[in-house]
């Protein structure tokens, strides 16, 4: 089975007062899912739907050994 990695998505939601940046991490098997997994956070805590938010870009986050306790 594939091991959960986190995410970075960052992008933009469309409100009517104007763009807003916003950038989540998120737990996910692949870059897609992750995208997919923060379009539909955003969209169920923010009533959004799905063409008002532009996700710019997916990235892994790499996490140091020493550092988790």
């Amino acid at each position: 089975m594939a091991e959960e990695k986190t995410f970075l998505v960052e992008g933009e939601i469309n409100e009517k007062k104007g763009k807003k940046p916003f950038s989540k991490e998120v737990k996910a098997k692949t870059a897609g899912f992750a995208t997919e997994k923060a379009l539909c956070l955003f969209g169920s805590k923010n009533r959004l739907k799905r063409n008002q938010i532009l996700v710019k870009e997916t990235k892994e986050v790499q996490k140091d050994e020493g550092t988790e306790k």
